[in-house]
């Protein structure tokens, strides 16, 4: 009988809220199916344990165990020159910090899209060979077309936009391309607070202030049954940011079969394929890329069917999957 190889994982990571973060979603989600088929022990990472290797979180501090170690890195933007003016220096410098050392510590590193191994290789100054691409999924019972409900709560179409109130996410330039579309669509917002950000009251400010001519809706702290019932029922989600280490709200939303407008930036491009618009995080190329799918009934039906498709590609056990195999071979390197 072959031995399955006993992995130990901090257990402050088991108790994260998979609800609140997609932070907290991935790692709750992806442990549950790799203790499928791994030994996964929950330890305090200070605890003498005897195990194969450890999966560590990469923008946590470095775990102070023996190699090997496997982390988790979700991205290395911190030399991005775009994306760090909207950093704090502070959250930035500690971020950079962390992920460095502990990438550069790790025997391997997981990460969810082919866009942030090479920006953690370049980073870091790693060999990519080292960091091993294992996308996200997605929970296909939770998120699927489920149409009717949302609709009538909202009260009339909507293009819908889901993610935090960072200014990296470019919620103004929706905002500004709902405000040439006109008032036939509102704009539902589903969003938690800028966590890093020393603003995020004011952010949420601007983000839910009135747009003339379209009404703004926000919905706070949806299930994850409502929030695939508003993806489901969406004429469009719209997800214009200027970078994404992955865009896990896109991938539920194309499991719930709304037809997805997303930037051209970070993994996004990746993620989604050929089964949405992708266009350039502008005002003016957000409302084109939406003028398409509001105005043209067949492609929207078209990009339903096509992101349904390709979402069932995405599931948490192949996500599982893919980290173990990184599991392996770091306990064989190590």
């Amino acid at each position: 009988m072959i031995r399955r190889l006993r992995v130990a994982v901090p257990e402050d990571l088991t108790r994260l809220d998979p609800t609140a973060t997609g932070h907290g979603r991935v790692w709750r989600s992806t442990l549950a199916e790799l203790q499928r088929v791994a030994r996964l022990r929950a330890v305090d990472a200070g605890a003498g344990v005897r195990t194969d290797v450890w999966m560590a979180d990469g923008h946590a501090p470095p775990l102070d165990v023996p190699r090997p170690v496997v982390a988790l890195v979700h991205e290395a933007p911190w030399q991005t020159p775009e994306l760090v003016a909207d950093m704090t220096r502070e959250f930035r410098d500690e971020m950079e910090d962390r992920s460095r050392r502990t990438a550069q510590l790790a025997t391997r590193i997981v990460t969810a899209s082919e866009s942030t191994r090479a920006q953690i290789a370049g980073t870091f100054g790693l060999e990519a060979e080292r960091v091993d691409v294992v996308p996200h999924g997605v929970d296909l019972a939770r998120f699927r077309p489920d149409k009717g409900s949302a609709r009538s709560r909202v009260g009339q179409p909507y293009v819908l936009f889901v993610s935090q109130l960072h200014p990296r996410k470019n919620l103004e330039a929706l905002r500004e391309a709902m405000s040439r579309l006109g008032g036939e669509r509102a704009l539902v917002i589903v969003a938690g607070p800028a966590r890093d950000r020393p603003d995020s009251y004011e952010l949420a400010g601007d983000a839910f202030a009135p747009i003339p001519g379209v009404r703004v809706v926000r919905v706070d702290a949806p299930s994850d049954r409502e929030l695939a019932s508003l993806m489901a029922d969406a004429d469009a989600f719209c997800l214009p940011s200027r970078f994404e280490g992955f865009g896990l709200t896109a991938l539920e939303a194309m499991a719930c079969g709304a037809p997805v407008v997303c930037s051209d930036r970070g993994a996004l491009p990746e993620l989604v394929g050929e089964a949405a618009i992708v266009t350039p995080p502008d005002a003016d190329s957000v409302e084109r890329g939406l003028r398409r799918v509001l105005e043209d009934p067949a492609l929207a039906d078209r990009l339903r069917a096509a992101g349904r498709r390709r979402a069932a590609a995405f599931t948490w056990r192949r996500t599982a999957q893919g980290w173990l195999r990184s599991l392996q071979r770091a306990a064989g390197e190590g």
